[in-house]
């Protein structure tokens, strides 16, 4: 279907941007000594922290390019399909931490976007996809956050993780759910389908048709939000893991001391 194919190529294109930024970054222990408890064992791999960040590092890369994969494979069943052609820019690196939460502010991002792409797509084998890889970014973000924040859940929470519109994921801007800086203008944000207009709530989403009224949804998929010791950021107000207080967040040592001290236990 048209809404597939296209959702499909914007699919393939941010999933791309994750991939390559992975790629364009390398990883080793030498980077990953300086963390917190960085050379410490743990005696349940006999492995240093930075070596267990470098391997899983690798494996998200790994598991980014069998995404890509997976999105080339459906979409080249199409006659019509074009790999898009993208030159991506990156959030900079600057040490290991910096790298962290890059790739945790992207795998967020991507999980949110794939989750809203199933609105935009029409065949149960689209939507599949587009489920399993929302829950693959889902989980290396839970991942990643918990490098950033000790207690990643919080009990007074009144959203589901959060999506994003294709449009939304186009924004400009630092927080999660906005790669515009990143994608540029490599590819446009794909229509919803019968020409209607994807509302995201905190809890449902809507395809309200053409001409129609947009429905009062409870709840939004992203709200102003003052970041502690940041006034003047914004954030995505989500389960914590995702965005916690919410721009792309800094680098916590203490939780990346504790995520790996429960592994000395």
């Amino acid at each position: 279907m048209p809404s597939d194919a296209s959702a499909i190529k914007f699919a393939y294109s941010i999933q791309n941007l994750l991939y390559n930024y992975y790629k364009s970054v390398p990883v080793n222990t030498t980077l990953f000594d300086k963390l917190p408890m960085g050379t410490t064992t743990s005696h349940l791999d006999n492995m240093t922290m930075s070596a267990n960040v470098v391997t899983n590092l690798q494996g998200l890369q790994n598991q980014a390019m069998l995404g890509v994969q997976a999105l080339s494979d459906f979409g080249s069943m199409a006659s019509s399909w074009v790999v898009p052609s993208c030159t991506y820019t990156y959030p900079p690196v600057t040490n290991a931490s910096s790298h962290i939460v890059n790739a945790y502010y992207i795998e967020a991002s991507l999980c949110g976007a794939f989750i809203g792409l199933a609105d935009y797509v029409q065949t149960p084998t689209a939507a599949f996809l587009m489920a399993r890889l929302a829950a693959e970014h889902g989980i290396h973000a839970s991942f990643l956050g918990s490098y950033m924040n000790a207690a990643p859940f919080s009990a007074t929470n009144t959203m589901l993780t959060p999506a994003f519109t294709p449009e939304s994921l186009l924004r400009v801007g630092s927080e999660v759910g906005m790669l515009g800086s990143y994608l540029g203008s490599c590819v446009p944000a794909p229509s919803a389908p019968c020409n209607g207009t994807v509302v995201i709530g905190g809890l449902n989403a809507m395809l309200v048709s053409a001409g129609a009224t947009a429905p009062t949804i409870i709840g939004t998929g992203r709200i102003s939000k003052t970041v502690s010791g940041v006034p003047s950021m914004t954030s995505s107000l989500a389960p914590q893991q995702f965005t916690g207080g919410a721009e792309k967040k800094g680098f916590n040592p203490l939780a990346g001391s504790l995520a790996f001290a429960a592994m000395l236990i």
